[in-house]
């Protein structure tokens, strides 16, 4: 399947119609879309999207979802998206049209029984608010469903799923982040990325409907106070929802805030550079500004990668306490199969007695009597336990934990958390932010005399100014990052809540009918895992193969002696009880684990990308893939690997969206073989448009 045609009316930079022809055949697989920054690449991926899945564009990314709060809800989001050139002329409505081609349809009288694409297009109009979405038979033009449900369903059954867009449609760079999740949560987005490649989203969909169902039924004996309890419950973790929005809108809004205060801040230091050339100062003002500007940036990245790591904190405080919990629950198993064991021993010993003193064959003229019978059968008894006694292993507990065993697996994951993250690692990264922090405080002070030395009331006017704003920068990264403990904290008590809520609910007196009906539903529920886990598991081994050759195909640090310690040996693939997802692990030559967190920005990145394309060979269909900022963080080696032997090999299409500091211009003639179009964005103040071709020369 591919997206062979878009073309764009009136949205954002895009004024009147703009066609981009994006077809692509099996030797020329990829599109690349040049462009420099603010020029429109992210617009134009959003334009994509939003054709697809129109509101439900913040269910498939946290940068779209960002977007939207930043102008306060989708209705407003819409308004603001009309092209400004367009709104002067009077015109109110924008749209986005997109040819969907190879792909297999159903058998629908409205459509061609020749075609193998559709047109889908999205419109709004911004002075009724009225959103129309149309899927037409190229051919014959006609309108193939009248009910918007099922629009809603061909798209996700036919073209790409809303849960699976998150992996066709991304940015690398901030994709990346995903290697910074914790075992549960890289579990979980495994399970989502192959559940939606797969189509297994289904079977998982029909579970918690089940669960629900049971939940329901569970929750019909339950007294008026135990209903007026639970109903408390429900409530208090909708409003937890809800607060957790509003903190995300009120973030989003400050992140647009930091932007427009950066912009101001970048004048504001141009104008005094400008009118600070007659000075007498031996400093360098434009370098000491590109030095605090790096500073700035890494302060925010090691301050991100603190607050990731002081999340792990309380688990440090408890690691003592957990290690308790969890050498109790090891004595608690023991003790299990200790009981089990002497149980099966028991059973065992009693089988032999009956069969030697009750069975046939007995001797011939036996004189035993009954009390010499129950004599050696007593002392049979006793022998037995004496020679098959396991009593040692048994070790007496005050009280047994009643944990199942995903919440046993989460106890030891929060251990193996918590070892894997070193002291040394916190350590390194406090040392490093305050290193920065000093830094910075070193160069602000020069800046301030360098500024000091000027006395031009023009530049101590700008200077006033651009204080006041990197002070509402600080004041407003500081109201995020309030906002982000508050965001913690709410899911916490989240968590707390529904873990109180299923302790209620076990209270309730289930009827016998509703014990048989749940009684049943679980035995669905188990089947259902059972299926699941074994499609998980038919794709465990290739997934462990295509992570581990991607990754030595790209990573070109990997086998160099001073980062020995850090070769990959092997990827392993482990699959989580209770339906949690999957675990990626990747070894060193000692089959020593390797942090994922440790690795570099730009590891991090080819990691992902690896893994991306992992899960897409999986896919029951070819998708298209586009990408923005498709080299991200990478150093240079990485960025030549990954151009050259990742994208021509990921997907029948592959759609670019780069600037010419990451796809040189050398590196597009690296892969020119492989390209069948490309755009270069240009803009006139304006409006965004597109030219056929790339940027010229190989200067670069």
């Amino acid at each position: 399947m591919k997206l062979s045609n878009i073309e764009i009316n009136n949205f954002r930079q895009y004024y009147n119609t703009v066609n981009i022809d994006l077809t692509t055949n099996s030797e020329q697989n990829i599109i690349v879309i040049g462009g420099r920054n603010g020029y429109g690449k992210t617009n134009l991926l959003l334009s994509i999207v939003w054709c697809l899945y129109g509101e439900k564009i913040s269910q498939i990314d946290d940068n779209f979802k960002k977007e939207i709060q930043k102008e306060k809800n989708y209705s407003s989001f819409m308004q603001q998206s009309i092209n400004w050139t367009a709104k002067k002329e009077n015109k109110n409505t924008f749209s986005v049209s997109i040819v969907v081609s190879e792909i297999e349809l159903p058998d629908l009288k409205k459509l061609n029984s020749n075609s193998e694409s559709v047109i889908i297009t999205r419109t709004f109009n911004v002075t009724s608010m009225n959103e129309k979405l149309s899927i037409s038979d190229p051919i014959s033009n006609i309108e193939i469903f009248d009910d918007e449900a099922d629009k809603i369903n061909f798209i996700n059954d036919y073209i790409i799923p809303i849960d699976a867009a998150k992996f066709v449609f991304f940015d690398a760079e901030k994709i990346s982040e995903i290697a910074n999740l914790s075992i549960k949560e890289e579990g979980s987005f495994i399970n989502d990325a192959l559940g939606k490649i797969l189509g297994l989203d289904t079977y998982v969909t029909l579970i918690e409907d089940v669960e629900f169902y049971i939940n329901n039924l569970k929750k019909e004996g339950a007294t008026k106070n135990l209903q007026e309890e639970i109903v408390d419950k429900e409530k208090a973790i909708e409003l937890s929802d809800i607060d957790i929005e509003k903190f995300e809108e009120e973030n989003a809004e400050k992140l647009k805030e930091i932007d427009d205060l950066k912009k101001t801040v970048r004048q504001y230091n141009n104008l005094i550079s400008l009118h600070s050339k007659q000075g007498n100062s031996t400093f360098d003002r434009e370098s000491i500004l590109l030095e605090i500007e790096k500073l700035k940036t890494k302060e925010f990245e090691l301050s991100e990668r603190f607050n990731e790591l002081s999340e792990i904190i309380p688990l440090a405080i408890l690691t003592g306490k957990l290690e308790e919990v969890n050498e109790h629950l090891e004595v608690q198993e023991k003790n299990e199969l200790s009981q089990n064991s002497s149980k099966e021993n028991s059973e065992k010993i009693e089988n032999f007695i009956e069969l030697l003193f009750n069975k046939p064959p007995e001797p011939d003229n036996s004189t035993m009597s009954l009390k010499d019978k129950l004599f050696y059968f007593e002392k049979a008894q006793n022998l037995g336990s004496k020679l098959f006694n396991n009593k040692g292993d048994f070790q007496e507990l005050e009280f047994e934990h009643d944990l199942n065993n995903a919440e046993k697996n989460l106890v030891s994951d929060a251990i193996n958390l918590v070892n894997s993250q070193s002291k040394d690692l916190f350590e390194a990264t406090i040392e490093e932010f305050n290193e920065a922090r000093i830094k910075l405080s070193e160069l602000n002070k020069t800046l301030n005399k360098v500024d000091a030395d000027l006395e031009d009331e023009l530049i101590l006017d700008y200077s006033s100014k651009k204080e006041t704003a990197d002070y509402n920068i600080t004041e407003n990264n500081r109201k995020i990052g309030v906002n982000n403990q508050q965001i913690t904290k709410l899911k916490s008590d989240i968590i707390r809540l529904n873990q109180q809520l299923s302790v209620l609910v076990k209270k309730v007196d289930i009827n016998a009918q509703n014990k048989l009906k749940i009684k049943e539903s679980q035995k669905f529920i188990d089947v259902l895992n059972s299926f699941l886990e074994e499609q998980k598991s038919n794709h465990k081994d290739s997934l462990e193969k295509t992570i581990l050759n991607e990754l030595k195909i790209l990573m070109h640090k990997l086998g160099s002696e001073e980062n020995i310690s850090k070769f990959i040996e092997d990827v392993k693939v482990t699959i989580l009880a209770s339906g949690q997802g999957m675990k990626i692990t990747l070894l060193d030559q000692d089959d020593n684990e390797i942090r994922k967190e440790s690795l570099s920005s730009g590891e991090k990145q080819i990691y992902i990308s690896a893994l991306i394309k992992a899960i897409l060979n999986e896919s029951i269909k070819s998708l298209p893939i586009f990408i923005d900022t498709p080299l991200g963080r990478l150093d240079e080696e990485h960025r030549d690997n990954i151009t050259k032997k990742y994208y021509p090999a990921l997907s029948e299409q592959v759609v670019l969206f780069s600037t010419n500091s990451e796809i040189t211009p050398k590196r597009y003639k690296d892969i020119s073989d492989n390209i069948s179009k490309s755009y270069l964005l240009f803009n006139d103040g304006a409006n965004t448009n597109l030219k056929n071709g790339y940027y010229q020369g190989y200067e670069n």
